[in-house]
C-alpha cells in the first residue's frame, strides 16, 4: 500500500463484537503453565468456544510459591477472564458454580460481570504467537499484520522470547505492547487480537496506561 493512500487516523465508529467476562475464582493453586489445562477444563462446558472466531481465554495469573514447584498460588484477586461474542454471554453463565480441574488443581467458578473494551492508546498482550521462531521473524510478522490486516501504523515493543506448552507441542512467542493507537483501532485490536491460538491466551490485548517503564519502540 502506498503511504499516500494510507487511511488517516481521524475518529471513526467501531462497535466491538466481543466482550470480556470476569469470573470470580475460589481455589489454592494453578499449574505454572496453565493455558492448555484451562482450555481442556473449559472446552467440555463451553463446546462452542472453538467455533466462535475471536473467542479467547486470558492468561491466568498467579504468584510463585517459595517451594519452587510447578504451581502458582492464587488469591481473591485472581480472576478468570474470557473474551466471547456478545451473543454468547448468556451461554457462558453455564460456568457459574462449576469446579474446573486444571491438571489436578481445583478451581470453583463464581459470579461474573461483563467488561466492555476501553479505547486506550496503549495495549498489551502477554503472549503473541505468530508461528515464527526468531525475534526478527516475529517483528516482521507483527509489522505485516498491522499493515495488511489493520491498516495501521503505530509504535510497538516486543518483550523477550517465551514458550508455552500446548497439546501440539511448545509454542514460541513474545509479549507485545502497541502504542499511539487511535481509539477505533484500539477497539478493533481488542476485538480481533493478533496472531494465533486465542484459546491458549495468545494475542489477547488489554489496555495499558503507560509505556514509560518500557524500552524504546521498534517503530
Amino acid at each position: 500500500m502506498s503511504w499516500d493512500a494510507w487511511p488517516d487516523n481521524r475518529p471513526q465508529d467501531y462497535t466491538p463484537r466481543m466482550v470480556d467476562l470476569q469470573f470470580d475464582l475460589a481455589g489454592a493453586t494453578i499449574p505454572a503453565d496453565s493455558a492448555q489445562p484451562l482450555l481442556d477444563a473449559l472446552r467440555p462446558l463451553l463446546p462452542w468456544l472453538g467455533e466462535e472466531p475471536g473467542s479467547g481465554i486470558h492468561h491466568l495469573k498467579g504468584a510463585e510459591s517459595n517451594s519452587g514447584d510447578a504451581s502458582l498460588h492464587i488469591n481473591r484477586r485472581t480472576k478468570l477472564f474470557l473474551r466471547v461474542p456478545r451473543v454468547r454471554v448468556e451461554a457462558t453463565q453455564a460456568l457459574v458454580g462449576r469446579t474446573l480441574d486444571l491438571a489436578g488443581h481445583a478451581l470453583t467458578v463464581g459470579s461474573f460481570k461483563t467488561r466492555a473494551f476501553s479505547p486506550f492508546t496503549s495495549l498489551y498482550a502477554h503472549f503473541v504467537d505468530t508461528g515464527s521462531s526468531t525475534e526478527e521473524q516475529f517483528v516482521q510478522d507483527i509489522m505485516r499484520e498491522l499493515v495488511d490486516r489493520f491498516q495501521l501504523r503505530c509504535g510497538f515493543i516486543c518483550g523477550r522470547r517465551q514458550t508455552l506448552q500446548s497439546a501440539g507441542g511448545a509454542l514460541t512467542g513474545h509479549s507485545l505492547m502497541l502504542h499511539d493507537l487511535p481509539a477505533h483501532k484500539s477497539l478493533q485490536l481488542q476485538d480481533e487480537g493478533m496472531g494465533r491460538n486465542r484459546l491458549l491466551g495468545c494475542g489477547i490485548f488489554i489496555p495499558h496506561k503507560s509505556i514509560a517503564p518500557v524500552a524504546p519502540a521498534n517503530l
